[in-house]
């Protein structure tokens, strides 16, 4: 990824009103609390060893409940969440409190297979959007629609500690696709900036299902309806106990970004010590750094690839000062 920076004096957008936020969900994979390695071994619910090739859901039907009860509708947006990819941009809203956000796993049968109302051919997407071709595939066909979620590895079948038997849960078919309304508490992370922080724990997702002899089950058998109803009956998504804390390390100055096309614009006041700046991928690739020694100004980046990044400021001694999540 290539980036061209310029130091400019003026500013590339209008002043953030306070009322508006850029707000973001992230829905961190978790296994017994720990962050999800592809391909490492751990243990589920039921004491089996087993380790995942891939695991990936779709989001939608998504309302932000907001400041005593208003309904923020970004039902028209599927996500599709993956193994690297779980951080959810909304936008620059209009929000002060998130009290609740509701949301489906998997895609609605408005938009599922030929029956629905919106639903049109998976040709049609453009490359890169939620509904169009994946891989690992989340497409039946057109007749039959998308996975709801999918996961599938290896699972200790003789409890020796070592996976050794393959597992698949592909979970197909409008009748198990399941709702979900989730009070949270929200991170304020910065003036310009709302989190909400939640964990997807997957193996309580798995809870009372035998991965080490279910075999592969592409459809809506007995243990795809299982899994998820565990949904709704079990804890699968959920929040720290200290999921409002934000790090109070993290405040000095403020920063605001905007984004236009394939334009970048940071923006920031008040960042006393600054001596870097670095710019990290949501998939913890650094893309990104520089030397910085104003307390206010303005960095424009040309030609970002879309996805999620992590702007931080540093001291000279490498101290973090302040940080903002973006979104292209």
């Amino acid at each position: 990824m290539k980036f061209l920076i310029f130091s400019i004096t003026f500013c590339f957008c209008s002043l953030i009103s306070f009322s508006q936020k850029n707000v973001f969900i992230t829905l961190s994979p978790k296994i017994a609390g720990s962050d999800l390695i592809i391909g490492s071994d751990f243990t589920d619910l039921a004491g089996v060893v087993f380790n995942l090739e891939y695991f990936d859901y779709y989001l939608s039907e998504l309302h932000i409940i907001h400041d005593g009860g208003q309904d923020l509708d970004l039902s028209d947006s599927v996500y599709l969440i993956e193994p690297t990819n779980y951080v959810l941009y909304l936008g620059f809203l209009n929000v002060t409190n998130i009290e609740q956000i509701n949301f489906g796993v998997g895609v609605p049968s408005r938009l599922n297979t030929q029956d629905g109302v919106n639903a049109v051919d998976i040709s049609v997407y453009p490359s890169g959007h939620p509904l169009s071709f994946q891989d690992p595939s989340m497409y039946w066909g057109w007749t039959t629609g998308y996975s709801h979620s999918i996961l599938g590895g290896l699972a200790d079948s003789d409890m020796n500690g070592i996976p050794d038997a393959a597992f698949q849960l592909h979970n197909v078919e409008n009748e198990i696709y399941t709702t979900l309304q989730l009070p949270v508490i929200q991170t304020q992370t910065s003036i310009s900036q709302i989190d909400v922080f939640v964990n997807c724990n997957i193996d309580v997702w798995l809870k009372d299902i035998a991965i080490e002899t279910v075999g592969i089950l592409h459809g809506s058998y007995h243990e795809n309806a299982d899994m998820m109803l565990n949904i709704i009956t079990e804890t699968v998504f959920n929040q720290n106990v200290n999921a409002f804390i934000s790090n109070p390390s993290i405040e000095i100055g403020t920063i605001s970004f905007l984004t236009e096309n394939s334009i970048l614009s940071i923006s920031w006041e008040n960042m006393k010590n600054v001596g870097y700046y670095e710019m990290i991928e949501n998939s913890g690739r650094k893309v990104g750094t520089g030397i910085v020694i104003d307390e206010k100004g303005n960095l424009l980046f040309n030609n970002i690839n879309s996805g999620i990044y992590q702007f931080t400021f540093y001291d000279e001694n490498s101290h973090k000062l302040n940080s903002i999540k973006v979104s292209m």
